[in-house]
């Protein structure tokens, strides 16, 4: 992948990165959302008219989630990491999974480092873990090959064709694309019989859902005005036969919420 139209981190950035990973349980909010919105504004300008392989290669090289802990492999976010996030999640969906009428094949899209989509696997039949970045995908073939049964796949989702499967993830993914892609992505459900959602929402009921962004690793919570992916409001209007919350995980921010939507059969 050749990354060479967008600057890379120099080691004292990345050593930044690390710091303040350490320092962000500790800082307050409104610290927090200036950051993030100044982050917003970076990436408009640095991944303007940049390839989704791109963008994501380069905030994987520079650390744009953070750094894992050992220093070694990918990493996909404190959100792929925190106990208090993940346990939750992994707990939640396994029985979602279980309470379903067959072992569902499971289509993970945007799957990153795997840390999450390594313990849900035992609950599905066929897994195939998809992700736009292919070193993550190689990455995640040398460290999982010898534990679990996965189907890893380099995978542009919003133009490239999905694998087949009954129950499709997206973890954290729709709200680093902008609502274009988006819509074009929720276009491609109806093959699925389950999409499990999850998307960081700002804890006040009225948010404007759906504002749009530019591609990136930063998040509508974090824009001047707090918003966040709600597929079944407009522009994209999901159609479901049902709806299930699954979990939720809150911070003095938003809350991390998994929704389960029963799919509508292509007929």
């Amino acid at each position: 992948m050749n990354t060479s139209s967008i600057p890379t981190k120099p080691l004292r950035a990345v050593l930044m990165q690390r710091l303040k990973q350490r320092l962000k349980p500790y800082t307050p909010a409104w610290l927090l959302k200036y950051h993030h919105d100044r982050t917003i504004r970076k990436d408009r300008a640095l991944y303007q008219g940049k390839a989704l392989r791109e963008v994501f290669s380069h905030v994987y090289e520079t650390g744009g989630w953070g750094v894992a802990k050992d220093h070694s492999g990918f990493y996909s976010g404190s959100s792929s990491h925190d106990p208090a996030i993940v346990d939750t999640y992994v707990e939640a969906v396994t029985a979602y999974l279980g309470s379903l009428p067959y072992r569902p094949d499971v289509v993970d899209l945007g799957c990153g480092d795997f840390n999450v989509g390594s313990r849900i696997r035992p609950a599905c039949a066929r897994y195939v873990a998809c992700d736009v970045v292919e070193a993550v995908i190689q990455s995640n073939r040398t460290r999982f090959f010898s534990s679990l049964d996965v189907d890893f796949r380099c995978l542009d989702i919003t133009s490239e064709p999905w694998p087949r499967g009954d129950v499709v993830f997206l973890r954290q993914v729709l709200d680093h694309l902008d609502n274009a892609r988006i819509a074009g992505v929720l276009a491609s459900l109806t093959p699925y019989k389950s999409l499990i959602l999850t998307e960081y929402l700002p804890l006040a009921p009225d948010f404007p859902p759906n504002l749009d962004k530019p591609i990136g690793p930063g998040l509508r919570i974090w824009g001047a005005i707090p918003s966040g992916i709600v597929v079944t409001e407009p522009p994209f209007e999901l159609k479901a036969l049902s709806t299930q919350i699954l979990c939720e995980v809150q911070d003095n921010v938003g809350v991390i919420r998994t929704i389960a939507y029963e799919l509508p059969r292509q007929t």
